[in-house]
């Protein structure tokens, strides 16, 4: 098969003999960028071609929705368009509801879309607390309780157990399951079925898991049941990028694989092909740092040319590093990159308000990730991508900036154990390898200019100094007026037709100066409507819709404007448009229902 020996002669040694070994169990130790995705697909697809694997008897599974259609789109390029690849929630969804009918009975329960407004509704009525933090707590509970099959009598915490069982009852009342009660309830259908079990067996033949490190002791057991007496199974992983253990992840399968399948082959993939050198150099020696259990791969090997050193920088408050961020974003540009090429990292989601402010004073779109796990969606227009580093994983940018990098976010200021540490030097890791080309490192010495209250984080202290590049001056870092607004045009005042210079201005289209024609009453209720709607989401206020993209969708609300114009404000776009221009047009509209202004927006 001539095509079959080019497609593996494209391969290199490392990931050729990994694509050989087609039955038996296998663990792939892979790298960050050491092309493990490529490694796996190439061997579904030399299994199909060889006529070892039948492709309708292969399942291959990983824990987003991207990284399995990014698995799809690949055997599909390869000639193989019928293996089954799935997140483990999507794969168990599907066999519970074939199961559901002969197993239970009746209909399947709706599936919980928010478990966070489930929770809010099922502590209405108790006295638990009910604010955004504590909900945040108790589903973190909930969750960790649900992957380790554990019910409310193991729960110590009073207010925790009660949460646990208020939410179970109002589920049950209510006939609604979430993701965890999916595994949770397919398990004990193929624990207690002997013939759905077997049924699952002759189905799936040949087993994939990927990211195999962040696999939780529920999602464990559903894999040993999807595998019973089954030897053919294939997990790859890297113990340096396991960053969700305070979900119940574990590398401990991973470490333990080749123990528990003695017969197992063994590979390890450590030739990165996604970034500088210089930037390899830095990693490895944040892995050097790590301990042994997570050096199952090694040190990662580079292959591309050199490059740019990595830049770390301090600046003396965060409002400096947030200003000399967003001016280097529109240096970038300005030479030629793309939006899509640059992203910024943060530990935590408040630490990138300030950047999209920054941002947005220089007329810079950008696209803000909420930061739940798993659910960085795929952008609907090209914008700088803000995120936090649990977000990114097994994605990569040409442009890295890593923010707040001081003790107190890196490592993060909850973390105390031996383990807990260990695991942020991972979530570091995990952010380095996330640059391909240039790498910046930033962190500020104070909240506030003047203060020092800060220090470097012990993680980059630890790294010799020659690969940092410094600078703490910070009149080096403020914008010149002439780069201060990137868009070219030159926008004016839609009230005194002055030239505008600001980010802020551009987006209300009218200086400072000028008042808005709105009376304050809207935007006063529009700023409630918004506290509302973060609670509702769990996410900070300002990533529902920044002050300045607020009050200019509420002047365009009030000027009876249309969705396309209301897309085009800076900050809105196509996605928050959709998602919030029927419920604030609603809730101006109640302001006062006689306004004239007002008569086409919903009553």
């Amino acid at each position: 098969m001539p095509g079959q020996r080019q497609t593996l002669d494209s391969l290199d040694d490392a990931q050729r003999a990994v694509v050989e070994a087609l039955e038996g169990p296998v663990v792939i130790y892979a790298g960050a960028g050491s092309g493990k995705t490529r490694a796996i697909t190439h061997r579904i697809a030399h299994g199909c071609n060889t006529k070892i694997y039948d492709p309708q008897k292969v399942l291959a599974v990983t824990f987003t929705t991207r990284a399995a259609d990014e698995m799809s789109l690949r055997l599909s390029a390869l000639g193989i368009r019928n293996v089954a690849t799935r997140t483990f929630h999507s794969a168990a969804l599907r066999q519970l509801k074939y199961f559901w009918p002969k197993a239970i009975g009746g209909e399947i329960p709706k599936v919980i879309d928010n478990k966070f407004k489930v929770l809010s509704a099922a502590l209405e009525k108790t006295s638990l607390a009910t604010s955004k933090n504590s909900i945040r707590e108790y589903l973190s509970v909930i969750e960790s309780a649900k992957t380790n099959r554990l019910d409310t009598d193991s729960i110590t915490n009073p207010d925790h157990a009660s949460a646990y069982q208020a939410y179970i009852d109002f589920t049950d009342k209510n006939n609604l399951i979430d993701f965890e009660d999916v595994l949770l309830l397919l398990v004990a259908v193929l624990e207690d079925g002997e013939d759905f079990a077997d049924e699952v067996h002759q189905n799936y033949q040949w087993l994939t898991v990927d990211e195999y490190q962040d696999v939780n002791p529920l999602q464990q057991r559903l894999l040993e049941l999807w595998l019973g007496e089954n030897r053919n199974i294939c997990v790859v992983g890297d113990s340096a990028q396991t960053i969700y253990t305070f979900a119940g992840a574990s590398s401990k399968p991973l470490e333990d694989f080749a123990k528990k399948f003695d017969d197992a082959s063994v590979f390890r993939l450590n030739r990165n092909y996604r970034s500088k050198p210089e930037i390899i150099e830095y990693a490895n020696k944040l892995l050097a740092q790590m301990p042994v259990s997570n050096a199952s791969v090694g040190s990662l090997m580079a292959t591309k040319p050199a490059g740019a050193k990595v830049e770390v920088l301090p600046f003396v408050s965060d409002s400096a590093e947030a200003d000399w961020i967003a001016q280097s974003i529109v240096d970038l540009l300005q030479s030629g990159q793309k939006e899509t090429d640059i992203v910024v990292l943060a530990r935590v989601n408040s630490q990138l308000e300030l950047i999209a402010a920054a941002l947005e004073e220089r007329g810079v779109d950008y696209w803000l990730q909420t930061g739940e796990r798993y659910n960085l969606k795929s952008r609907l227009e090209p914008k700088i991508t803000l995120a936090t580093i649990h977000a990114t994983k097994g994605l990569e940018w040409e442009n890295v900036f890593i923010v707040g990098a001081s003790d107190g976010y890196l490592p993060y200021v909850q973390a105390d154990s031996d383990e807990e540490i260990a695991e942020e030097l991972r979530l570091f890791y995990v952010a380095v390898t996330r640059a391909k080309e240039r790498l910046f490192i930033t962190w500020a010495q104070s909240r506030e200019y003047g203060g020092r209250d800060r220090i470097k984080s012990r993680f980059i202290t630890r790294i010799d100094s020659e690969l940092s590049k410094t600078a703490n001056d910070e009149t080096v870092f403020a914008p010149s007026k002439e780069r201060q607004n990137y868009r070219k045009e030159l926008m004016r005042c839609s009230i005194c037709d002055k030239a505008l210079v600001s980010g802020t201005e551009i987006i209300l289209q009218r200086c400072k100066s000028c008042p808005s024609s709105t009376p304050s009453e809207y935007l006063e209720a529009a700023i409630e409507w918004r506290t509302t709607q973060a609670l509702m989401e769990a996410i900070p206020e300002f990533l529902v819709l920044s002050n300045a993209t607020l009050e200019a969708f509420v002047d365009a609300l009030y000027e009876a404007k249309t969705e396309e114009d209301c897309i085009l404000i800076p900050g809105v776009g196509v996605e928050k448009c959709a998602r919030y221009f029927d419920d604030l047009a609603t809730v101006l509209a109640a302001v006062k229902p006689s306004d004239p202004k007002l008569i086409d927006l919903k009553p």
